[in-house]
């Protein structure tokens, strides 16, 4: 994949500061006061902290499944990557030997005319006759190499999407996910969250739009550049996930601190910070407590950044509510010559769940 093989991270995995502020009461918590802070002065990443090795998983082995998955479609998963890899392998053996063929073709078109006194004279013809034909060999077996691997490896992308969205997904509502890996959203979709200063360019794949508690969902894997100079800087790579709401008002911006490599929003200057703590920090103005209610608080504290959930942004705006969650390669690389990891995908699993609940209480 091109604009969405990028990235980030180190672990982080800590007690949220609101873990001491939610209370069994049903009224808003108390409005903490609004102070206005230069952005300097806020640290957006969380402290370290040391995680429990995981055991890595096992090399594949002739179309057997070496690594326990959760669930069949995880497991469907590897087995269409396996699928995918022996096309591949097979068809790189094969262009290895028409390749070295034709360059076989090649020299001895050149150097038999030459040793042969009988042929010195046609040596030119002969040398070109077969440098044309070892080329022209070379640029159809290549345009048919690359048709087939394209074709396995569009095949397997849709098995990937299909298997991992069945385990995802598998809400007690009906959701109706409608889309598929080559839908994009517009650049306008992910600029529009307003948590990214000067966007240059937008990639996006595998848009998807399910209905949950009577809204849309719109979600997909997206990633985000500013040009610097001739170059490009990522400033987003992860699930890009939007809905729409009813709320009137300025935006609030909340955010998930992580650590070295995570990538905070770049859109702060004249922001208010209305709370910060070791690992989420609010942007709002008075008002955002009619919003960041205690039962809002509590369902923040659930998110835990760490490895692979490397941070996210969240952007409550007038009419539509954004959430930019950010992955390490580990989730957004799909698997092609290593074994399918099914632990990125429950990681993104529980993440999801926790996100939906969150919308259904940002009423």
């Amino acid at each position: 994949m091109t604009d969405i093989e990028e990235k980030k991270n180190d672990g982080v995995e800590e007690e949220s500061d609101f873990a001491d502020e939610i209370k069994p009461v049903v009224e808003p918590a108390p409005a903490p006061e609004v102070k206005e802070e230069p952005e300097d002065q806020i640290d957006l990443h969380a402290e370290e902290a040391e995680e429990e090795p995981q055991p890595e998983p096992a090399p594949a082995q002739k179309g057997k499944i070496t690594i326990e998955y959760p669930d069949e479609n995880l497991g469907n998963v590897e087995l269409a990557r396996q699928e995918f890899y022996k096309v591949y392998h097979r068809s790189n053996i094969v262009k290895w030997i028409v390749t070295a063929f034709c360059l076989i073709l090649i020299v001895c078109g050149w150097l038999i005319p030459n040793a042969i006194e009988a042929l010195k004279e046609a040596s030119m013809i002969i040398a070109l006759s077969a440098c044309g034909v070892g080329l022209v060999a070379l640029l159809v077996f290549n345009y048919f190499w690359k048709k087939k691997v394209q074709t396995a490896m569009n095949r397997y992308f849709r098995q990937y999407y299909e298997g991992t969205n069945a385990y995802v997904f598998p809400f007690p509502e009906n959701v109706n996910l409608q889309g598929s890996i080559d839908n994009k959203i517009e650049p306008e979709e992910l600029k529009n969250c307003n948590l990214y200063k000067d966007i240059g360019k937008v990639g996006s794949r595998a848009t998807y739009t399910f209905e949950y508690m009577g809204k849309t969902v719109k979600v997909c894997d997206a990633a985000a550049q500013v040009v610097v100079g001739k170059a490009l800087r990522t400033v987003f790579v992860g699930k890009y996930l939007y809905t729409t709401n009813n709320y009137k008002g300025s935006d609030i911006l909340i955010y998930f601190k992580g650590n070295k490599r995570a990538l905070p929003p770049t859109n702060l200057a004249g922001r208010k910070v209305f709370s910060d703590s070791k690992n989420i920090v609010i942007y709002g103005d008075k008002g955002t407590e009619k919003v960041i209610t205690a039962k809002v608080r509590e369902a923040l504290n659930e998110f835990k950044t760490n490895k692979i959930f490397v941070d996210m942004a969240i952007s409550i705006r007038e009419g539509m509510t954004y959430f930019a969650m950010g992955y390490e390669d580990d989730l957004m690389v799909i698997a092609l010559e290593k074994p399918f990891d099914p632990r990125p995908t429950v990681q993104y699993a529980g993440d999801l769940k926790k996100v939906l609940n969150l919308i259904a209480l940002l009423k």
